[in-house]
């Protein structure tokens, strides 16, 4: 019976000893090379640190090996056929509840489909070969003054970028920022290299939301000045994110200057106006302070509808109804076929209308009751018009669907008709 039991000891061990002999391999071979960067004549060639810049890769690849991102977990399991499972548990992560395999030198994460969805290493032969790797094609680079080498190594950084981000993405779902921050600055600086020398937007925000996830907003700060240098500006979405994070530090003045620059670019981009109105409000100025901005916009450009509805915006925001109101009109006469406008106009009817309701809901006064129903009444129905004029120009917008048809439910008991409309845009609803 202990000779079973030995056996079965060492038949589960197998894959450990497997995966040390592996490691030890790796690690004999960066010593070598090693050996090789101080040697007087190895040392000063291109190839030599290239090689070990190939090596580091290795190593940052071995524990995961031919598994790729998406692969079903059972296939998964046929791949790492000899490497054992120590332990499966289960993890939610931003509202996702992943599975997890934990294997001697990794984590690997499943979705709730079973794909693979990323994975963490816990055990390199060596330890950062990423960072490593980046430092041995920078002295390639340096060594290699005649360029013999540019391609090889320009290729070699195109792939250990792709690299720094696949961990720094799994590093960030993982909710481990400073982690996901480094990989991203790693990827960053492959992209900042002469032979590459095209600096990713996409990164550049990306290690924006990370520094500011890990409580720097100051370096949060610096990478959306950045990637709204770049042009990377999410239809002016940036503009007060950076403000945001700039407001977060205490600069306010930057802040402003920031939002103001959106709202020139960006009139109508909610977040700016929110953000504007917000700061104002913060610094004890008066929040309409913002108007300025639209009216010089309007004043530059006298027929762009756009910049009315961007006035009527503003003023909705600031709780004048009747100005925004104006506001909307004036960029409907200005342009009849702007869905905005027309659904602005509309929705703005609509939700005094549904606080008339309210008023009317809570009203303990009979005759009271009866002029708040008769001015909800008159509301409702002044919303019509614009509302379906706003289906017509844009029919899958579901917003709009749904306020007709709240409002010819309303109405169903006035006429036919009007159940006939209720009707058609439930419908119309209903298929979406």
């Amino acid at each position: 019976m202990k000779k079973i039991v030995l056996a079965l000891c060492l038949l589960l061990s197998f894959p450990l000893f497997a995966q040390d002999k592996e490691k030890a391999k790796l690690q004999s071979k960066v010593a070598k090379s090693d050996t090789e960067i101080a040697d007087a004549k190895k040392g000063v060639q291109p190839k030599t640190w290239i090689n070990r810049a190939e090596l580091f890769m290795d190593v940052w690849a071995a524990p995961t090996g031919t598994i790729m991102l998406g692969m079903a977990n059972k296939d998964i399991k046929l791949v790492l056929a000899k490497e054992k499972i120590q332990e499966s548990l289960s993890e939610e992560l931003g509202g996702v509840i992943y599975e997890i395999d934990v294997y001697n030198d990794k984590k690997l994460y499943y979705s709730p489909e079973g794909l693979l969805a990323f994975w963490q290493v816990t055990g390199f032969a060596v330890e950062n070969p990423l960072f490593q790797a980046l430092d041995a094609y920078k002295r390639a680079a340096e060594l290699d003054t005649k360029g013999s080498s540019a391609k090889k190594i320009k290729e070699g950084l195109a792939l250990l970028k792709n690299n720094f981000n696949t961990d720094a993405l799994s590093a960030y779902t993982r909710n481990d920022y400073a982690e996901a921050l480094r990989n991203f600055e790693g990827s960053l600086a492959c992209s900042a290299h002469p032979l590459i020398a095209q600096t990713d937007s996409v990164i550049v925000y990306y290690s924006g939301l990370v520094a500011r996830a890990n409580g720097d907003n100051l370096k949060a700060a610096d990478y959306f000045k950045q990637a709204v240098d770049m042009g990377y500006v999410e239809n002016g979405d940036m503009y007060a994110l950076y403000a945001e994070v700039l407001m977060s530090t205490g600069d306010s003045v930057a802040a402003q200057a920031a939002l103001g620059a959106g709202m020139e670019k960006f009139p109508t981009n909610q977040s700016i106006i929110v953000g504007l109105i917000n700061l104002f409000l913060q610094k004890g100025e008066d929040p309409k302070k913002i108007l300025p901005y639209v009216h010089k916009a309007q004043e530059n450009d006298a027929e762009n509808a756009t910049l009315y509805y961007a006035e009527g915006l503003v003023y909705e925001q600031l709780g004048d109804s009747d100005s925004a109101a104006k506001a909307y009109v004036t960029a409907i006469e200005k342009d009849p076929d702007n869905f905005f406008a027309n659904y602005g106009l509309g929705a703005l009817y609509y939700n005094e209308a549904v606080k008339t309701s309210q008023m009317a809901a809570d009203e303990v006064d009979d005759k009271r009751y009866e002029v708040l129903m008769k001015r909800f009444d008159s509301q409702i129905k002044q919303a019509v018009p614009y509302l379906e004029k706003a289906y017509e120009l844009n029919p899958s917008e579901r917003a709009v669907l749904e306020s007709l048809k709240t409002i010819y439910f309303r109405l169903r008991e006035e006429s036919p008709e009007m159940q006939q409309k209720h009707d058609f845009y439930n419908e119309k609803l209903q298929s979406m």
